[in-house]
């Protein structure tokens, strides 16, 4: 009888933790939706708001406003860009750029390598005073930006090209979110190789 108890007792435990485990699976799955942009599939969270296009947008295909974490007066930005199939030149130039937007007297720069399902890709992680583009890009403005984090994502698409995805912001907050670009990429986090030896070249 009490062996029956017992059995009864642990499959209903069993049932309930079951219970109670769903819901939050399902949640955490709603969490993100799929984006299409120019022939791939993004994992957006949904907590990163859609923002409408600017006139000549200069290559932007979707960008997302990022929301501020404690701490920081303003939030982020994750802007998708694509030029075709052939890209925007070498991967190599377009790292050079984005870490020169940084002053080099301060600049932090660590390169990974990695894979997602989407493709392989090339992380740029910049921290520092960021040298922030302001206005249109054939305007050449700039405003100096002390404690920015810019997560730049070279994606190499087999069948679109490449895509260029950056989340750029205050520290704390594209902190808050680099696990949720990663997410967004359907990336292998345990597959990112850290190249130390051409970060420490470029800073």
């Amino acid at each position: 009888m009490l062996t029956r108890y017992l059995a009864a007792l642990s499959s209903g435990a069993v049932l309930a933790l079951a219970l109670l485990i769903t819901p939050v699976a399902l949640a955490e799955d709603a969490k993100t939706k799929a984006v299409e942009v120019k022939g791939i599939k993004l994992d957006i969270p949904e907590a990163w708001k859609p923002k409408a296009l600017p006139p000549g947008g200069f290559g932007r295909v979707a960008q997302f406003d990022v929301a501020a974490v404690e701490g920081d007066k303003e939030g982020a930005e994750v802007v998708v860009s694509h030029f075709g199939p052939m890209g925007a030149g070498p991967i190599p130039a377009n790292i050079d750029r984005w870490v020169k937007q940084f002053d080099g007297d301060e600049r932090k720069v660590k390169i990974f390598e990695g894979e997602s399902k989407l493709g392989k890709y090339v992380l740029v992680d910049l921290t520092g005073t960021w040298n922030k583009s302001i206005g249109p890009p054939v305007a050449m403005k700039t405003a100096k930006v002390p404690g920015s984090r810019v997560l730049g994502v070279i994606l190499k698409s087999e069948k679109s090209g490449q895509f260029y995805i950056r989340l750029t912001g205050p520290e704390k907050t594209v902190t808050a979110n680099a696990k949720a670009l990663r997410v967004a990429l359907q990336a292998d986090p345990e597959k990112e190789v850290e190249k130390k030896d051409e970060a420490e070249k470029k800073e």
